[in-house]
């Protein structure tokens, strides 16, 4: 379970997806209060920011990708700041976290300023990280819209793999949504927070991080009203195709229906003029293709088809 590493005086506690057991062993040796227990044994808890006389709890949720379903779901992350500690645990594992502890030992090595070496500058750290993971992501939404966008527009027919991937992309756009709008408001709170109990100067770190999810937000917006008229395009182009249809099929029941009344009207069991004759039938052929041309004419006159 642990995965305990000491930077000077700042230690780092990571741990994903923690059993009962791991939870309560984290709780005895930190003598965390029993919320904090609760909240971290609980799933999908809110994104929320719960202040105690030498700590903070912070609860934030971050897209993860499901390769097997194409979809988003959310990977809720639990942390705790102590003076010289961050616990941090995650519903399910991210290799970003490895990724965070090694540039956190390159900016050890760089810089010696004492706020770099606090559990605040860390949770920085693992927040801009995953901000620029979703930043990578939105930026891969939007090319996958620019290949379903030719897709739509080159379709000949109702094609339920790409329906599929819009719905995927629609419900991608929701959630990737409703997981970082509530973060807006908290990163505003932990900014005061930080400043109240700890006495570096880190506001240029938080102006990143509220300038980075703004940039979040803003693309988000236009993935989904992209999605949204994506959608709505590819139904526009389907009702086009469907009335083109119906007009073609209509056109070749009117066609066929002429030709259906002669050949009635000559069926009859009366005299009917001509029928004495021996031409009289290639006439009528002649006749019924006529009204063929001159129907098929006036329809691609008037509709173009």
């Amino acid at each position: 379970m642990e995965r305990i590493l000491k930077m000077w005086d700042v230690t780092r506690f990571h741990c994903s997806n923690p059993s009962e057991k791991d939870v309560k062993e984290l709780v005895e040796t930190y003598d965390l209060h029993e919320i904090i227990e609760e909240d971290i044994s609980e799933v999908n808890t809110q994104d929320k920011i719960d202040v105690y006389d030498d700590s903070i709890f912070l609860v934030l949720h971050f897209p993860k990708f499901n390769q097997w379903t194409k979809a988003y779901y959310s990977n809720e992350f639990n942390i705790i700041l102590w003076k010289n500690f961050i616990i941090s645990l995650t519903t399910y594992d991210t290799n970003h976290i490895d990724e965070i502890r090694k540039d956190y030992m390159e900016a050890l090595e760089n810089w010696k300023e004492d706020f770099k070496m606090s559990p605040y500058y860390v949770l920085y750290m693992m927040i801009d990280v995953m901000y620029d993971k979703v930043l990578w992501a939105i930026t891969k939404f939007k090319k996958d819209l620019t290949t379903l966008e030719n897709s739509v527009f080159s379709t000949s027919k109702m094609d339920q793999n790409l329906i599929k991937s819009l719905m995927i992309k629609k419900r991608n756009a929701i959630n990737l949504k409703h997981i970082m709008q509530p973060q807006q408001e908290l990163l505003v709170e932990l900014w005061k927070l930080s400043e109240k109990m700890y006495h570096g100067d880190l506001d240029v770190y938080f102006e990143d991080l509220e300038f980075k999810h703004d940039k979040i937000m803003s693309n988000i917006a236009i993935v989904t009203e992209s999605t949204d008229t994506l959608f709505d395009s590819y139904n526009t182009v389907m009702t086009v195709k469907t009335n083109s249809m119906v007009s073609i099929l209509t056109i070749v029941t009117v066609v066929v229906w002429i030709m259906t009344f002669l050949t009635w009207l000559y069926g009859m069991n009366v005299d009917l003029p001509g029928q004495n004759i021996h031409y009289t039938f290639l006439v009528l052929l002649w006749i019924m293709f006529l009204i063929w041309w001159w129907m098929m004419y006036v329809f691609r006159k008037k509709w173009r088809l």
